[in-house]
């Protein structure tokens, strides 16, 4: 057989094969559901601890480079391997003292906070009520969810479904067992892959050019190589910038008198990690919680936010962040809502830089094809 006969029999097999596979899927659709549920349940800790990888690759970075710049300032050579390792044990040491933060200062006050706001509800709830009807809206919804949530009616309530509320909490708790059975694999597997990253990505180049032909392959790292950029400079960028961003309303809200000061600027502060709408999504809470306590308040609030953000994105964003993410905002805003509907506040995360990779890479090929066919559009 000729080699062009050759080629396309296999060809015809590859094409066959795939509809085959195709086909028994679709007859199949349920096991393969169950399948993929049961496979990611597998591979859940080892999703979890590339994630987690990502992430503490950004301070491990930025300590890789500062300590590598001690031994050239001192005239001296310190081994590769050392300042991994230094920088490796700095970030943990750092996340753990992040976390030990949060869990011995913010957590109480957030804890606080909430019992404030539902005093402040309770008390401001015949006021709302009456306000409602004023205007003629229907206030039975809320009436029966108060009544609902009566302590004396939940005590009943529990008594009488006792043996299904135990079945439940054996339920949540092996639920909650098996995430944190998967959060601790998941960041042991994380510090694995950071303490290893070099000979990782040495041994993923090597299959990459052994198997793939040179300028696919070299086409594949450059793509890695940009999404790791673009991955990094999106982290560390929002992060610094959602904690100034959230110091700055805790400081401005303090010397002002604000309710709830400490809750709303660390909302605002985590929803700033959403570039564009995340913020404004703080301002929407921080408005509804003030307005039970100080309908005025809730007003000035609004204005200090909208004064905050033109700070915040003249002068703040474009030397933090720059054009790390290098997205327009609505396609920013897009890859967050598409994000947040399939994978919650992980999924918009992620999902913004990722899209500004796709982004990146389509718009480098549709301005390719363009200068191939000798075409020039201008705005």
């Amino acid at each position: 057989m000729s080699q062009r006969f050759k080629t396309r029999f296999k060809f015809g097999v590859l094409f066959a094969a795939i509809v085959i596979f195709i086909y028994a899927c679709f007859m199949n659709f349920g096991n393969v559901i169950i399948f993929c549920a049961w496979l990611l349940n597998i591979i859940m800790p080892l999703i979890i601890g590339c994630m987690l990888a990502v992430v503490l690759n950004v301070p491990m970075r930025g300590l890789h480079h500062l300590i590598s710049l001690i031994p050239k300032k001192l005239g001296k050579k310190i081994n590769e391997n050392v300042i991994n390792a230094i920088s490796l044990v700095l970030t943990l040491i750092g996340t753990f003292l992040v976390i030990f933060l949060v869990c011995s200062v913010v957590v109480p006050q957030l804890i606080s906070s909430i019992k404030s706001i539902g005093e402040t509800f309770l008390n401001y709830y015949p006021t709302l009520l009456s306000t409602l009807e004023r205007y003629d809206i229907d206030t039975k919804n809320i009436k029966e969810l108060i009544d609902y949530l009566n302590i004396d009616k939940l005590i009943g309530q529990i008594t009488e479904n006792a043996s299904a509320i135990i079945t439940t909490t054996f339920s949540a708790a092996s639920s909650i067992f098996t995430t944190l059975f998967n959060a601790f694999t998941g960041f042991i597997i994380a510090v694995y892959l950071l303490a290893s990253k070099k000979k990782f990505g040495r041994q993923a180049k090597k299959l990459l050019y052994a198997y793939v032909k040179e300028s696919v392959a070299d086409k594949i790292y450059d793509v890695a190589v940009m999404s790791s950029k673009t991955f990094t400079n999106f982290f560390s960028g929002q992060c610094l910038e959602a904690c100034i961003l959230g110091l700055l309303f805790f400081i401005s809200m303090s010397i002002f008198g604000f309710p709830y000061a400490s809750v709303i600027s660390l909302f605002i502060g985590f929803m700033a990690l959403i570039p564009y709408v995340g913020a404004f999504l703080g301002m929407a809470v921080g408005c509804l919680l003030i307005v039970m306590v100080d309908p005025m308040k809730a007003l000035l609030f609004a204005v200090l936010f909208l004064v905050i953000q033109q700070i915040e994105g003249q002068l703040i964003y474009p030397r933090v962040v720059g054009t790390s993410v290098g997205l327009p905002a609505v396609w920013t805003m897009l890859a967050a809502l598409v994000g947040g509907a399939l994978f919650g506040i992980v999924g918009m995360l992620f999902f913004i830089p990722f899209t500004s990779v796709i982004y990146s890479l389509l718009r480098e090929n549709v301005n390719f094809r363009l200068k191939e066919k000798h075409i020039q559009i201008t705005d």
